[in-house]
């Protein structure tokens, strides 16, 4: 069995390392070092080059080493072989303990601190009790959900908002179109978690943030294509929205000359809040493989269009 290996040529050394762990025998290529296409049998990929994944005749099953496919979306075709998402919990855990941690930032007001650190100012204010503090969240999928789950264990008042029902322990769920208007502008903190597809681009606006609690932070780990950033920043500048953190962009690197990096109220950091780690993501997939190889389907398949639809062989 023949591996295709290709994260966007990065860290293909711990890839192979943890392959070489979970995987023992099986043989690893990495993309575009390729002799022998006949040969592949699965590709693990991240942002693969669109129309190369036709390329290999027998293979059998794509495993996107990433929960987000949106890469995906934008392929003129797709192979005949199906389509496999990664949701690693140990993934969904660091992006949630990013979201505690900046929602406590906000919650606390640990930015006035800092700024009264640099005047040598020293002076106290209220801070509301985690069950006193409403946090809100857009998309309720395999992250999103984790990620309410964990703010709702650590005592916060948790909502989230998603496009079909949803049930989840500690957290109170609505769903459509309607139900948005009705957690907007209750929420001291939004997170965004919402997947980028053609409904949701830039589908988190100025009509949208407006109807957002004055004063309240806004928080992005999905895609930066949801979000509206010049209405976004416009509504920073105003005051309405009083901070944000921020882990993704339209263009990333996010580019030198961007208004996010000297804002004075919003912290960029670089599409880091939940990193896959090769590890824990190959004992996924080794065993994703050993079941589809036994003719159990993995249970994250990518949905295709309707008319890209294909018939699924195990």
């Amino acid at each position: 069995m023949t591996i295709l290996l290709n994260n966007d040529g990065h860290w293909h050394a711990r890839w192979r390392a943890a392959i070489e762990t979970h995987m023992p025998g099986r043989a690893v290529v990495e993309f575009p070092d390729i002799t022998n296409r006949a040969s592949i049998d699965y590709a693990l990929i991240w942002k693969h080059p669109p129309g190369d994944l036709e390329k290999y005749p027998n293979l059998k099953a794509v495993f996107s080493l990433g929960s987000g496919v949106d890469y995906l979306d934008a392929f003129p075709t797709l192979p005949e072989a199906p389509i496999f998402r990664l949701i690693d919990t140990n993934m969904a855990e660091d992006m949630a303990l990013y979201t505690l941690y900046w929602t406590i930032h906000f919650q606390r007001l640990f930015g006035t601190y800092q700024t009264q650190q640099k005047q040598a100012k020293w002076a106290r204010y209220p801070t509301p009790l985690a069950p006193d503090f409403k946090v809100s969240i857009l998309g309720l999928g395999a992250i999103g959900s984790h990620i309410a789950k964990a703010l709702a264990r650590n005592g916060f008042d948790v909502s989230g908002w998603a496009r079909s029902p949803k049930d989840i322990t500690g957290v109170k769920c609505v769903y459509g179109k309607d139900a948005l208007e009705t957690i907007l502008p209750k929420a001291d903190v939004l997170i965004c978690c919402l997947p980028f597809t053609k409904a949701t681009y830039m589908s988190l606006d100025l009509a949208v943030l407006s109807k957002m609690k004055k004063g309240g932070a806004f928080i992005n780990i999905s895609r930066g294509a949801v979000v509206n950033e010049a209405d976004l920043l416009t509504l920073l500048d105003s005051g309405h929205i009083g901070g944000a953190a921020l882990d993704v962009f339209h263009a990333e690197p996010l580019p030198e000359n961007s208004p996010f990096w000297s804002h004075p109220d919003v912290h960029v950091t670089p599409h880091m809040s939940g990193a896959t780690n090769p590890d824990t993501a190959v004992q996924i997939i080794s065993k994703e493989i050993t079941d589809f190889e036994n003719g159990i389907m993995p249970p994250y398949p990518y949905m295709r269009e309707a008319t890209c639809s294909r018939e699924v062989k195990a």
